[in-house]
């Protein structure tokens, strides 16, 4: 929008309509969504009233925040950056350039944890390794009451957010944080399950990422820089003594490119199974302590 444009009588429909069109000449994707989610922001209200209140004009104020996010989104930064918030399995958590941004690929890992942990005799422990926003840890906290929580998480930027979302959630007394580096780090006590969603893009490949990925997200929660197995490894090492016998680990790997490799990494366990995300790919492994 020129100074020039704003000058008019902007209705929210013609805006809309107007950023769209602006957003997919710029190459970004779901451009709707996005346009959506920042109106929501600007206007704190939600979806659902956006269309109701479609014939309403904006404000030169409310002009004024939105332009700039527009601007942040058009060049490639991801929408949940810009307006500080991301979804994950049916709630909220804050983000920012510090932590990688939940995916609803992730979402199908905590489906699964969830039903396979019902089946065991509660109270149990759970730790999550790289928890970086919280999403795992706070997805099922929320579902499973009983379970006693533990966060790895190692960047400290990433902790305040962590600990940010278990505030917001209040959820505080039930997961514990630990701001530790898991490749140098011993576990106080064996866990009932053990999950995690590691850095597993390979060093060379990071060049070729999307921007809205590549550029803005945090290189720490995307690369072991390395051959993107490193984590991998060290938890077929180091599992076998953190988790008790019959535990249950879960990870997420970076599809099926790797799925040969992981599972030749953790093929000493027991019953490892490969399992699709919501978009029919290859995405996390679990396997049992015997």
């Amino acid at each position: 929008m020129t100074e020039h444009a704003q000058e008019k009588v902007w209705r929210l429909v013609d805006l809309m309509h107007w950023s769209v069109e602006y957003l997919e000449k710029k190459g970004i994707e779901d451009s709707r969504t996005a346009v959506e989610w920042m109106l929501t922001h600007v206007l704190k209200i939600s979806r659902v009233d956006l269309y109701l209140s479609y014939d309403r004009p904006m404000s030169r104020e409310e002009l004024n925040q939105y332009k700039p996010l527009l601007l942040k989104c058009a060049a490639h930064q991801p929408v949940q950056q810009v307006v500080g918030q991301a979804d994950f399995y049916g709630f909220q958590l804050t983000v920012s350039p510090d932590v990688l941004i939940p995916r609803p690929e992730t979402e199908r890992l905590v489906e699964f944890v969830i039903s396979e942990a019902k089946k065991r005799i509660a109270p149990f422990s759970i730790l999550d390794i790289g928890s970086g926003t919280g999403a795992i840890a706070i997805a099922l906290a929320k579902h499973l009451p009983l379970a006693r929580i533990h966060a790895l998480e190692v960047s400290p930027q990433a902790v305040d957010i962590l600990k940010k979302n278990c505030r917001f959630h209040n959820l505080m007394n039930r997961i514990s944080i630990f701001q530790e580096d898991v490749l140098n780090w011993e576990a106080p006590e064996p866990y009932d399950i053990i999950v995690s969603n590691p850095p597993y893009i390979a060093e060379h490949e990071m060049e070729q990422l999307p921007k809205n990925v590549g550029y803005y997200e945090p290189p720490l929660a995307l690369t072991d820089r390395h051959d993107g197995l490193t984590f991998y490894r060290h938890f077929a090492r180091k599992f076998q003594d953190w988790l008790l016998p019959g535990g249950m680990a879960v990870v997420e790997f970076g599809g099926p490119s790797q799925r040969e490799s992981v599972e030749e990494i953790f093929h000493a366990y027991k019953d490892p199974e490969i399992h699709r995300d919501y978009q029919k790919d290859d995405r996390f492994i679990s396997f049992f302590r015997p």
